[in-house]
């Protein structure tokens, strides 16, 4: 591993001075942060075919109401910046709150106008929460064990993410939209234990030269990056977005259509893992190139199975989607030079706003093809980050062997 990839995974002084145990539970901390985060950011596809009915709308409003949510990802390289010079607690803190408490409301929002600005809300929230927690993640791991830390931070959040959509869909339920103000609790109980055990920031000098590149420098060794990344969150959103309501236009229950979902992102957590530990044994690009031959395939047999195997073809679906995100998140923090936070950012929040255009497309498309169109047309879109991977990516270093290329 380069000098670089090694400052970037924990800096000297902060390994000789915290020990394991501290370590753990910091990352620990940080972790469950991310499942919280992540369970209020995207419940609303379980609750969708619901929001819908509520607020008299149709089903071709689904992909703009989605794409609200997830457009302010795009904010993500920014804040990423100016977390590397400010320090993380002023940017993943205030995003914490943000998500949770922009969650709560959605439960409040009587019109789509509101809930379009909730929603937008929530995904500044996001953003800001994102980059720093990826890149204190990073921080606190070993050198050898960098993809492993990685992935364990990631299945805090596709765990989130995996019962959100469930849980709020029992809330709803049990207690109608009201009861989501119950998202508020833990910014009250959390948010003021987080300083303390979040660890120092890095040391800003080390990202001072730099400040002199222009913004079109820091993107150029990033573009086949952030295009493969837009391409599989196109695939993901699309795929999370719509089952749902598919299985609602069919006469399915809201339960039943929010456990389709969170069955692919919880199981979808064991690609988190295994994906951290194969990028670091058979190589970043051939584990790329492989999972996103095989998941829109399976997206493709999701549409011809019956129930129960439908639930298991989801399952298998989420771990070949979120196999490939520690690989992608670690090549843009090997590619930002010296700004992992930056990096991490364009990976994780440009390449999701990307793909919410994408989900904006697709759901335009809706009236002309229908919801099983567009499930359809989501495959062709996945399939197109096959060649991505294979060239565009094709120089990504291998964890421990190849040094990151220069810009």
């Amino acid at each position: 591993m380069s000098a670089l990839s090694s400052d970037l995974a924990c800096p000297p002084t902060f390994a000789k001075r915290i020990p394991d145990e501290h370590r753990r539970l910091r990352l620990t901390v940080l972790t469950f942060a991310h499942f919280l985060n992540d369970g209020a950011v995207n419940f609303l596809p379980g609750v969708l075919p619901a929001v819908l009915v509520r607020l008299a709308l149709p089903d071709a409003d689904a992909g703009l109401i989605m794409s609200a949510l997830l457009i302010g990802q795009g904010l993500q390289p920014f804040m990423g910046w100016l977390c590397d010079r400010y320090g993380q607690a002023w940017f993943l803190i205030p995003g914490l709150s943000l998500s949770l408490l922009g969650g709560a409301f959605v439960g409040l929002a009587d019109s789509f106008w509101i809930l379009i600005v909730i929603l937008l809300t929530i995904g500044i929230g996001n953003a800001a929460f994102h980059p720093p927690g990826l890149a204190t993640a990073r921080r606190m791991a070993r050198e050898e064990r960098v993809s492993l830390a990685m992935s364990v931070f990631l299945v805090g959040g596709e765990i989130g993410r995996g019962l959100g959509p469930l849980l709020a869909s029992l809330i709803i339920l049990l207690w109608g939209f009201h009861g989501l103000l119950i998202l508020a609790v833990p910014v009250l109980c959390l948010v003021p234990l987080l300083p303390r055990l979040l660890p120092p920031a890095g040391p800003k000098a080390r990202t001072a030269p730099s400040d002199r590149r222009s913004w079109t420098k820091r993107l150029h060794a990033l573009w086949p990056l952030l295009l493969f990344a837009g391409l599989r969150s196109s695939l993901v959103y699309a795929s999370v977005t719509f089952i749902p309501i598919l299985w609602h236009e069919q006469g399915g229950s809201l339960i039943v259509g929010a456990s389709l979902v969170s069955v692919q992102l919880l199981v979808g957590v064991a690609g988190n893992l295994g994906g951290g530990w194969l990028a670091d044994r058979v190589g970043r690009r051939s584990l790329l190139v492989v999972m996103s031959l095989i998941s829109p395939l399976l997206l493709g047999l999701y549409r011809v199975l019956p129930m129960p195997w439908a639930y298991l073809d989801l399952g298998v679906l989420g771990i070949t989607l979120f196999a490939t995100l520690p690989a992608t998140i670690l090549i843009g923090q090997d590619r930002s030079h010296g700004e992992p936070a930056f990096g991490s950012g364009v990976a994780l929040g440009l390449g999701n706003a990307l793909g919410a255009v994408g989900l904006l497309i697709l759901g335009a498309l809706t009236p002309l093809i229908g919801v099983a169109g567009v499930l359809n047309g989501a495959v062709g879109v996945g399939l197109l980050a096959v060649p991505v991977a294979w060239w565009g990516l094709r120089d990504t270093p291998r964890p421990g062997r190849d040094v990151p290329q220069p810009v």
